[in-house]
C-alpha cells in the first residue's frame, strides 16, 4: 500500500512579508524611543550639568584648590611651611572657605558649557575678596603680621583663571553633536516606523485591528523601557556613592522617565481608537451576515411552499 506524502507546511508570501514588517517595526520602535529620550537628555541642560557635576570628583578637586591656596598663603606670608599649613587648616574649616571652594567648582563646571569659548576665564575676585580678613587674623594670631595689601595681589594674581579654550567648550560641543546625531536617529527612526507600520496595515486582512496591535506594541516597549531606564539607573549607583562616573551615569539614565510615559500615552490612544473601529467593523459585519443568513432562510421556505 503506497505511503501518502507528509504535507510540508509552507509559508504564504503575504503572511512572510507581515513577520518581517513586524520585525522592522519593532526595531524602529527601539530606535525612535531611546532616540527621543537621549535627544531630551541632551536638550535638557539641568540634567547634563548635574551629571557633570556627579562626574567631576569633588574631593580631588577640593583637595587641588587647597593646594592652589596654600601656596598662595605661602607666597603672601615669608615663613615655614608648617606655620603655612596649620594657618590654612584653619581657614579651610571656616564657612566662607566652603563656600568659596563652592562657587570655584560651580564657575569651573559652567566654563564647560560655554559655548564658542565663551566664559573661558574664571572670575574669582569676588569669591576670594571675602577670605583677604580671615587670613591677616590668622596671621595676627600667629603673631606673623602680613600686609593685607600683599594678601589681596596674591589673590587678584590668582582671580582670573584662564582654561584651555577648546578644552572648556569640550563638553558643549559634545553635547551639541550628540544632540544633532539624536535628532536624526529620531527622524530615520520614526520614518521606518511609519513604513513598516504602514507595510504591515496594508498585508493584514483586518487593518484596523493591526493598528491596536501595533500601537499596543508601542505602549508596552515605551513602558518597559522606562521601567528599564530606571532600574538600571538605581542598579548603577544605588547610593551615588560607588564612584564619580557612575553616579553621572546614573543621573542621565534616571532623568526624563516621562518621555517615555507620553509616548505610551499617545500610542495609547491611537490602540484605543484602532480596537473601536474594529470592533465596529466586526459588529456591522456580524449584523450584514445575519441579514444574509435570514434572507436565505425566507427564500428557501417560500421555495418548500
Amino acid at each position: 500500500m503506497p505511503q501518502k506524502p507528509i504535507p510540508v507546511p509552507t509559508l504564504h508570501p503575504r503572511k512572510g512579508a507581515l513577520s518581517v514588517a513586524l520585525w522592522a517595526f519593532g526595531l524602529a520602535t527601539s530606535l525612535f524611543l531611546i532616540g527621543m529620550w537621549g535627544r531630551t537628555v541632551s536638550v535638557d541642560s539641568a540634567t547634563v550639568e548635574e551629571s557633570a557635576r556627579v562626574v567631576i570628583d569633588a574631593e580631588l578637586a577640593t583637595e587641588r584648590i587647597n593646594s592652589w591656596f596654600e601656596d598662595g598663603l605661602a607666597a603672601a606670608a615669608a615663613t615655614d611651611s608648617e606655620t603655612v599649613h596649620a594657618v590654612a587648616e584653619e581657614i579651610r574649616a571656616t564657612p566662607q572657605y566652603e563656600a568659596a571652594v563652592q562657587a570655584i567648582i560651580a564657575q569651573f563646571i559652567d566654563s564647560l558649557f560655554a559655548v564658542d569659548g565663551d566664559g573661558a576665564v574664571l572670575d574669582l575676585e569676588d569669591t576670594l575678596t571675602p577670605l583677604v580678613p580671615i587670613v591677616v587674623a590668622e596671621f595676627e594670631q600667629r603673631d606673623l603680621p602680613v600686609d593685607p595689601e600683599r594678601v589681596e595681589r596674591v589673590l587678584d594674581a590668582a582671580a582670573a583663571v584662564e582654561l584651555d579654550a577648546g578644552e572648556a567648550a569640550s563638553v558643549a560641543a559634545v553635547v551639541e553633536d550628540a544632540r544633532v546625531f539624536l535628532t536624526q536617529v529620531v527622524l530615520v527612526a520614526l520614518a521606518a516606523l511609519l513604513v513598516t507600520g504602514t507595510i504591515a496595515v496594508y498585508l493584514s486582512e483586518e487593518r484596523f485591528a493591526m493598528v491596536r496591535t501595533l500601537a499596543t506594541r508601542v505602549v508596552m516597549s515605551a513602558l518597559s523601557y522606562a521601567v528599564i531606564f530606571r532600574l538600571a539607573s538605581w542598579a548603577l549607583d544605588p547610593t551615588r556613592g560607588r564612584s564619580p562616573v557612575a553616579g553621572g551615569g546614573s543621573v542621565l539614565l534616571g532623568s526624563n522617565g516621562h518621555v517615555f510615559v507620553w509616548l505610551a500615552s499617545v500610542a495609547a490612544v491611537i490602540a484605543i481608537g484602532g480596537a473601536v473601529v474594529a470592533r465596529r467593523r466586526r459588529q456591522a459585519a456580524a449584523r450584514s451576515t445575519a441579514a444574509i443568513d435570514t434572507s436565505d432562510d425566507d427564500t428557501r421556505e417560500m421555495v418548500a411552499v
